[in-house]
């Protein structure tokens, strides 16, 4: 997942290169972080580092900070699933606000969202510890093409893919799309 945590690493400096040259929309973007909201904007443009700004780019994505961001999109093999409820956080990058009106199956437990993934030939995605299965109009909201073949190769299952280059993939791609209109970069 090298390209993502590169790509997002880019970001970052181009987010504090607008922020140090005093960029409004910048600004505005990392005084939503806990430790700068109370600052000042030329306090902002003296103090930012380039920490502040990948910790905000990652919550922007869904994640609590760049280390949770960094440990969810690097996994090298998913966890196992086990019948128990989920400790690992994937974070909110796969069911963001403008998904919300879709109709979802929710659970806690893995192996009850495959049985219903595969009774409805779904998308098994991941929220934070839960699991949903959703559609195809879901996947397009999302930002990504659900006739895209890295499906087909992690079984379109995003918690237990087949194939982890092909979620990185698809990682990559749903990254680049909840970027691409940023004004703050």
């Amino acid at each position: 997942m090298a390209d993502s945590i590169h790509e997002l690493k880019h970001n970052a400096r181009i987010l504090h290169r607008n922020i140090t040259t005093g960029k409004q929309t910048s600004l505005d973007f990392i005084k939503k972080n806990p430790d700068l909201k109370n600052l000042s904007d030329l306090d902002i443009i003296e103090t930012v580092k380039r920490k502040h700004c990948l910790s905000q780019i990652a919550k922007a994505l869904g994640f609590k900070g760049w280390s949770h961001l960094s440990q969810i999109i690097q996994m090298e093999a998913a966890p196992v699933p086990t019948s128990e409820r989920s400790e690992l956080d994937y974070g909110k990058l796969l069911c963001p606000s403008r998904c919300m009106a879709y109709t979802n199956f929710w659970t806690v437990f893995y192996p009850e969202a495959k049985v219903h993934r595969d009774q409805t030939n779904g998308y098994l995605l991941t929220y934070g510890t839960q699991f949903l299965v959703t559609e195809q109009d879901f996947i397009k909201t999302l930002g990504l093409d659900p006739k895209d073949s890295d499906w087909d190769l992690i079984e379109r299952d995003w918690a237990n893919p087949k194939n982890i280059e092909a979620r990185e993939r698809l990682y990559k791609k749903l990254i680049t799309h909840n970027l691409k209109d940023q004004t703050w970069l």
